[in-house]
């Protein structure tokens, strides 16, 4: 039964990542924590076991989003081709940072908490943006000729905070779209789609390779496993959903889900 129920997670993180280029972690790892629990039979945190499946995950499930948005040319490619090497880099960076003593062991509740907190930063901005009826932005012409410096940025912040929580990195990278580089939603969407397609095997890899202590590799792969395949029909759809459900909607539900999730973050 747990594991229909995962499942059936992943294709609602498959149609909520492709739909919001967020990559479905936000959904998976709590819902994780909640089937699971935050702690094995031998007491030992589980966050990095859950991020490490989620990741695996999130490469799977961004491939058919991804493939949605690039048939209908959302993706503005002079700004993925520099944030997408950056966010490999960083991406690599965050996982190192979680290896530092204080962070392993029953120090992963502090990430833990500090990625509830990142939840609570989305559901706000979220909220805010519902007040928001300007849908407009840089065109792809204009966007090729913003600072190179601004797409650096975006990368490293999507990278490092991937990295860090084991998410896609599309939670910081949408709205840093938005508001830095001044990007239509629906086309900050599918850039970050497509980047964290390009660079989230780099971070599944490292995550599943450096669990040590705090997890096994066939664990990590079997929840992938159950959660890959509903995930990536619910990717492709996600992907869809985007260029056709009204924007107002998708808020409100998305709101909804992270809000329970960032709850989750701070209770389990």
């Amino acid at each position: 039964m747990d594991y229909t129920i995962l499942a059936i997670v992943g294709l609602i993180a498959g149609v909520l990542g492709g739909l919001l280029g967020i990559g479905g972690a936000v959904v998976m790892i709590p819902a994780m924590m909640w089937i699971f629990g935050s702690v094995d039979a031998a007491g030992r945190q589980q966050l990095y076991q859950y991020q490490a499946a989620a990741m695996i995950v999130s490469f799977l499930m961004a491939g058919p989003a991804a493939l949605k948005h690039y048939r209908v040319k959302a993706i503005y490619g002079s700004v993925w081709k520099i944030i997408a090497p950056v966010a490999a880099v960083a991406t690599i960076a965050g996982i190192a940072f979680t290896r530092i003593p204080f962070f392993t062991g029953d120090g992963a509740v502090y990430i833990r908490h500090a990625f509830g907190a990142i939840l609570i930063y989305v559901v706000l901005y979220n909220i805010y943006k519902l007040k928001k009826h300007k849908t407009d932005g840089v065109s792809r012409p204009e966007a090729a000729l913003l600072p190179v410096w601004k797409k650096g940025v975006v990368g490293g912040v999507m990278g490092f905070f991937a990295g860090l929580f084991g998410i896609g990195g599309g939670a910081q990278a949408v709205p840093m779209m938005q508001i830095f580089l001044h990007m239509p939603l629906r086309n900050a969407v599918a850039t970050s789609a497509v980047t964290i397609f390009s660079i989230s095997w780099i971070g599944a890899i490292v995550r599943n390779v450096t669990l040590g202590n705090d997890g096994s590799i066939i664990r990590s792969l079997i929840l992938a496993g159950v959660l890959a395949p509903t995930a990536m029909i619910g990717g492709y759809i996600g992907g869809h959903l985007t260029h056709t459900l009204p924007l107002r909607i998708v808020r409100i539900v998305f709101v909804i889900v992270i809000g329970i999730a960032a709850w989750k973050m701070f209770t389990a």
